[in-house]
């Protein structure tokens, strides 16, 4: 990731928008998203691709009933949400595969089998997944952009010690 060309900005926005890529419910769409984000803010794409594996399926359950409960509670909490009921674990794992099977055209679904679902859990996703985004993007882009000016000036010293002594060495006659 460090030694990808461009400047610890450029990367940095690329990681972090492909992590907030991952947090919306557009399943298989992400590295297109991420890359029109990172393209938009001037990023590097290639980042944004890295960065899009933050949603991968160990943490994909995790960030779709994040997403769900947030976006369900912020239509409640602005009075459109009465017509939402809290679903379990289960009951979203199994909307979510008919998505991802309907989606990817992977199984034997049809569009009467996602309409249904669509609204009680695809509205809360998108909320409370756009609400993740655009934190989870301020998160990554700080955490990467210190990370990568540390990681440059660890290795300038390093490269300048290494050329110091080198020096010294053909000095020495070595």
């Amino acid at each position: 990731m460090v030694r990808l060309p461009g400047t610890s900005a450029s990367i940095a926005i690329g990681v972090a928008s492909g992590v907030a890529a991952s947090f919306l419910p557009f399943v298989g769409l992400h590295f297109l998203i991420a890359a029109l984000l990172a393209i938009l803010l001037r990023g590097n794409v290639l980042a944004s691709a890295i960065g899009t594996f933050f949603g991968n399926p160990w943490t994909f359950l995790f960030i779709w009933v994040s997403d769900y409960r947030l976006g369900v509670w912020l239509l409640k909490q602005s009075g459109h949400g009465d017509q939402f009921v809290a679903l379990n674990l289960q009951q979203l794992a199994d909307i979510m595969t008919i998505f991802m099977h309907f989606f990817t055209f992977s199984g034997d679904v049809d569009w009467q089998q996602v309409a249904e679902p669509f609204e009680q859990v695809f509205l809360p996703m998108t909320i409370g997944g756009t609400v993740f985004a655009v934190f989870s993007w301020f998160v990554a882009f700080v955490v990467c952009y210190y990370s990568f000016e540390w990681w440059r000036a660890h290795r300038a010293k390093r490269l300048a010690k290494a050329s110091k002594l080198l020096k010294s060495r053909k000095k020495a006659g070595l």
